[in-house]
């Protein structure tokens, strides 16, 4: 570090001299003075954060200024006068009493035997009558709720597949046609099958015979092997024959149509068909 001709700035002083050190010679300029404080700075520490503080606003008071009122102008309304009308004094209406309305019908749910469980009364059996003689096998009329007497001597035609439960051969007339069907006389409930439906019945005729005088022989397409037995009739005069077909679990009995070839059983509410089904003939 040189200085100017003129010697070192006036505000650097003399050089101070340290202990030890030894004396400046004319070649060697004295050494840098050690660096003084800066003076405190007003607005501004190094290190330290700058917070902005805001100034709280002086309130002046506003003048207040009166405001000039200002009359509205008053508008004349006309005066209407309303007609006076009369009110004739209301008197209440007599009330009439009516009469209660009749109570209506109650008609039976439909039972089927594939999955309702209807319990009948039983306390009144009644007397057992032949209705029809034809060798060695008879239809005796019948209830669902009184064909329990009949156990021992009606022909046992299958069984229910949900809880193996017997089924009879019965029949049944239903809009003109005698239909042979079903009875489950554990359940107290019997059907038949008509227009592709399966109906609940309530009186039957239950087919009884000597157990080794029938037997169910195999058929098929609207065949009956000679001696079948013959259940009943349609509208139109048709033979229909006591038949049987095997439907899920179950062996139901029901109705073979010859001119439909085919075995008709009821299951679940609905008609089902069958083409191969066993045929109830009588031992020759």
């Amino acid at each position: 570090m040189s200085y100017p001709p003129q010697g070192p700035p006036p505000y650097y002083g003399q050089p101070p001299s340290w202990p030890g050190q030894p004396p400046l010679s004319g070649k060697n300029p004295a050494p840098y003075p050690p660096e003084q404080p800066a003076p405190p700075y007003p607005y501004y520490t190094p290190g330290a954060l700058m917070v902005p503080v805001p100034l709280v606003p002086v309130s002046m008071p506003m003048p207040s200024m009166p405001m000039p009122t200002m009359p509205m102008p008053t508008m004349p309304m006309p005066s209407m006068s309303l007609p006076s009308i009369s009110t004739p004094p209301m008197s209440m209406p007599t009330p009439m009493s009516m009469p209660p309305p009749p109570p209506e019908a109650k008609q039976p749910a439909p039972t089927y035997i594939t999955n309702y469980i209807y319990h009948g009364d039983t306390s009144k059996p009644e007397k057992v009558e032949i209705a029809e003689v034809g060798g060695e096998s008879n239809w005796v009329p019948t209830t669902t709720t009184t064909a329990g007497h009949l156990s021992g001597k009606a022909v046992l035609g299958g069984h229910e597949g949900w809880d193996g439960s017997p089924l009879w051969v019965i029949r049944a007339w239903h809009d003109g046609d005698l239909i042979p069907g079903k009875l489950n006389v554990r359940h107290n409930s019997a059907s038949i099958v008509y227009n592709g439906k399966e109906v609940p019945v309530q009186n039957v005729e239950v087919l009884c015979s000597q157990p080794d005088s029938l037997r169910w022989v195999p058929a098929s397409n609207g065949s009956v092997p000679p001696g079948a037995i013959q259940g009943g009739k349609s509208c139109n005069g048709e033979i229909l024959y006591v038949g049987r077909a095997r439907h899920q679990l179950s062996v139901t009995p029901g109705k073979v149509h010859p001119s439909h070839q085919c075995c008709y059983i009821g299951f679940g509410g609905s008609e089902v068909s069958h083409k191969m089904y066993d045929v109830l003939c009588r031992l020759s």
